[in-house]
Formats: C-alpha cells, structure tokens, sequence
C-alpha cells in the first residue's frame, strides 16, 4: 500500500448527550406510518434472496478513498483510474429510475442494508449509515443544494427529482429529500449534501454521519 495523500485530521464525534426533544403529534403519526411500512417490507422481503455485497479484493492500482472518520468513502478500480475524479460514479451505477431486483443487500462495515419490494412499483427501505457529500453538481448537470440527496447507484438509482423521507434514527428527526445525484456508497445508505444535513437536526460538518433509514415508492 502506498499512501498518495494524507486528509486532515478532524476531531472524533461524539452523539449528543441532550435530551430528544419529544415527538409533535403529527410527528408520531408519520413515525407509526413508518414502522408499518417497516413491517409490511420485512413481511414482502423475507422470502426473497439476501445479497451481500463484498468489497473489492485489494490489487495493484486499486485506489481507496478514506473519510473523515477513518472509513470508506470510495473504491476506484485500476480500469476507472482514468475517469475515477469525474466519472466514478456514473461508472458504477444502474440506468437512472431504476434499482436491483427484489431483495435485501446488504454491504459496508456499519450493517448497511437496502429493502427492495416490487418491480414496477413497490417501495424501497434502506438502513444504516447516513453521510454528508459536498460536490457541486449532481447526474443532472444540475447545482446541488440544500435539501439534496444521493443514493447508491449501483444497488438503487430512483429517478431525478424522487422525494426521499430519511430519518435520523439518534435523534428520530425526519425530513423530505430530493434525489439529485448517485454515488458509490461504499459504506452508506444515504448521503446528505452539505447543509442539509441540518434538516436531520446536526450540526453539518464535512465529516458529520449519523444513523439512517430512508424510504420512499416508486
């Protein structure tokens, strides 16, 4: 292993100690709904096929790329090396409005995984770790901002502009977000642009992550 670029090192997180602030009625009734929706996608998935999903095996020319605290943020193959700063991405991911087969896929150190129920139309549930990205144009040649989101690409690619309920699960604060981009996620089941992640109730850093469910139907 050679190391090509050392990042700057940044403070360990530590969760909030505060109290959560109690949930508006209006809020439980959305938090309920959600929990249905969670017995209804284990109920349609449990007998379908649980796919993991490995990393790639280390060989020469393989490039990693670490985040803040210390865990995966990207993967680029040998074959990529060319395209790997622009182009990684797109390299990767499924043809945009779509997602894999119905199923459970599971990947990533911190028990990342991704419900899919139905083909045509269904719903999707993804569980895990929730990060933060600060490019700043998405798949759409569009200006990314507050209130944006990414997916991973290459397990669930919803259409542009898919309304997206991610829920922080430390804090069990919900906001609406709207897909603009696609990523690797190599150990994340969402990511955050930027100051969005304030919708969520954090404190956006460029290093910030936190626990994470998002849904949505299609």
């Amino acid at each position: 292993m050679v190391v090509l670029k050392k990042g700057t090192t940044v403070p360990e997180q530590q969760k909030s100690n505060a109290a959560i602030a109690p949930l508006t009625a209006e809020q439980q009734v959305e938090l309920e709904k959600e929990k249905q929706q969670d017995k209804e996608i284990e109920e349609a998935t449990k007998s379908l096929p649980v796919y993991h999903i490995d990393n790639p095996d280390p060989q020469p020319g393989l490039k990693v790329i670490y985040d803040g605290e210390g865990f995966i943020k990207d993967i680029i193959l040998p074959e990529q090396k060319d395209n790997a700063i622009t182009n990684n991405v797109s390299l990767q991911a499924l043809p945009r409005g779509t997602r894999k087969s119905p199923g459970t896929y599971t990947y990533g150190a911190h028990d990342n995984e991704i419900k899919i129920r139905g083909t045509s139309d269904g719903y999707v549930r993804g569980t895990g770790r929730g990060t933060n990205f600060t490019d700043t144009y998405g798949e759409n040649s569009n200006i990314l901002g507050r209130g944006d989101c990414a997916t991973k690409g290459a397990i669930d690619n919803p259409k542009f502009g898919t309304e997206i309920r991610v829920r922080n699960t430390d804090n069990d604060i919900a906001a609406n977000f709207y897909k603009a981009d696609n990523g690797s996620l190599p150990d994340a089941v969402i990511d955050i642009w930027k100051t969005g992640a304030e919708k969520v109730g954090l404190s956006w850093t460029s290093y910030v992550s936190f626990s994470a469910r998002y849904s949505y139907v299609f």
